[in-house]
């Protein structure tokens, strides 16, 4: 009898590491009979790679909070794509993101950018296709010139802000504006007390990632550029209080009071994006 060996992932580290949390979350998430999404494709890639998942197995805040958000952005996603059913999808810091076999409508065209390591590995568990595209490199260095965009394009950044400067942010959207506007762009930011505590995070502070950037008030966002508008602003942490049964007990008695101190701490900011 023999065994496949599994993918190394020795050259995942920083930043890219914090990857295998929200993979680590889809994982757990599509082994329950109450899913809130069920996710194949993160079943089969955590069975082909070589990772300690189990520093990340106490962090039930991360697991309910990174399944909400993906929830939330499935939605969105997939209002998108209905509405524009050969639309551009830009996937930025994808990680080990599966979320293009959750949504695909047989026609969108889809593109991933993330680190050469990521995209890598990606490529060793992942096949590309004529919609399905990855891009290896920084979202903040020319990976624009590496798309070929049918509009209308939209643009997705799923728990990847956080880990940029603002500076960085700013350079980013600048880039966006100039470059691929008009565009809708999805992204998931944190509270700037939040950003402040790395270390408290029950699954970020098992990894060399550190938080550098949150904001409190996402209309900051339109400070930035001339074209930008926040068109919504989803605070998934809210439904916490939805799942009393995966709360520890304080939570289960608390959770209404809990989510409302940490309603802000993370949220979901719909953007247009005009030059």
């Amino acid at each position: 009898m023999t065994t496949t060996a599994k993918e190394a992932t020795n050259k995942i580290s920083g930043v890219s590491e914090t990857l295998m949390i929200t993979l680590y979350a889809r994982y757990v998430e599509s082994q329950r009979q109450d899913a809130i999404l069920k996710d194949d494709k993160a079943t089969e890639i955590v069975g082909k790679i070589d990772y300690d998942f189990t520093k990340y197995a106490q962090g039930w805040a991360s697991q309910l909070g990174c399944v909400i958000r993906a929830e939330v952005y499935d939605r969105l996603i997939s209002k998108f794509i209905q509405n524009h059913p050969k639309a551009t999808i830009i996937n930025l810091g994808a990680g080990l993101c599966t979320r293009f076999f959750r949504v695909d409508n047989g026609e969108i065209s889809w593109y991933e950018v993330d680190f050469p390591e990521v995209i890598d590995l990606k490529r060793k568990l992942i096949n590309e296709g004529d919609r399905l595209h990855f891009i290896a490199g920084s979202i903040l260095d020319n990976w624009i010139e590496e798309v070929q965009p049918v509009a209308p394009v939209l643009i997705i950044m799923e728990g990847v802000s956080m880990y940029l400067t603002e500076v960085e942010m700013k350079t980013l959207f600048q880039n966006i504006t100039r470059d691929l506007a008009p565009v809708t762009m999805l992204l998931d930011v944190i509270a700037t007390k939040r950003a402040k505590n790395t270390k408290k995070h029950d699954t970020v502070s098992k990894t060399n990632a550190e938080f550098k950037w949150g904001i409190d008030n996402s209309k900051e966002l339109e400070s930035w550029e001339q074209g930008i508008k926040v068109t919504e602003e989803i605070y998934y942490l809210t439904r916490f209080a939805n799942y009393p049964d995966r709360l520890p007990w304080w939570g289960r008695y608390l959770r209404f009071l809990v989510t409302a101190v940490f309603k802000n701490f993370g949220r979901v900011i719909q953007v247009e994006i005009m030059k």
